[in-house]
C-alpha cells in the first residue's frame, strides 16, 4: 500500500475511534449520572443535565484522544508509512532560544 493510502485510512480510523471514545464515555458518564446523581436531582434537572454530560464526554474523549495520539506518533516513524503532508516530528524537538540582551 501507498504512503498516501495508508495516510488515507489512517485519518479514517483516527476519526472513527474519537467517534467511538466519544460515545463511550457519553455512555460512561450517563450510568454514573444515572446510577448516582438521578435520585439527588428533580425530573427538570435530567433535561439540565444531558447538555453538561455532552460537553463533558466531548472534552474528556478530546483529551484522551490526544494524548493517545502523541503516544503513538512518538512510537511509530510516521514519515516511512505515511504522505508527507503533516509533520510528525515530536522527537526531535529543539529548545526554544532565549531573547538576547541587548546592550
Amino acid at each position: 500500500m501507498t504512503k498516501r493510502g495508508n495516510t488515507i485510512i489512517f485519518i479514517i480510523a483516527a476519526a472513527g475511534f474519537n467517534i467511538l471514545l466519544t460515545v463511550m464515555v457519553f455512555i460512561i458518564l450517563f450510568l454514573v449520572f444515572f446510577v448516582f446523581i438521578r435520585p439527588l436531582v428533580s425530573d427538570n434537572g435530567i433535561v439540565f443535565a444531558l447538555p453538561f454530560i455532552f460537553i463533558a464526554a466531548v472534552s474528556i474523549s478530546f483529551t484522551l484522544y490526544r494524548v493517545l495520539l502523541r503516544r503513538f506518533l512518538v512510537n511509530v516513524d510516521m514519515d516511512k508509512y505515511f504522505d508527507t503532508a503533516f509533520s510528525f516530528d515530536f522527537r526531535k524537538k529543539t529548545p526554544r532560544q532565549k531573547p538576547s540582551a541587548k546592550p
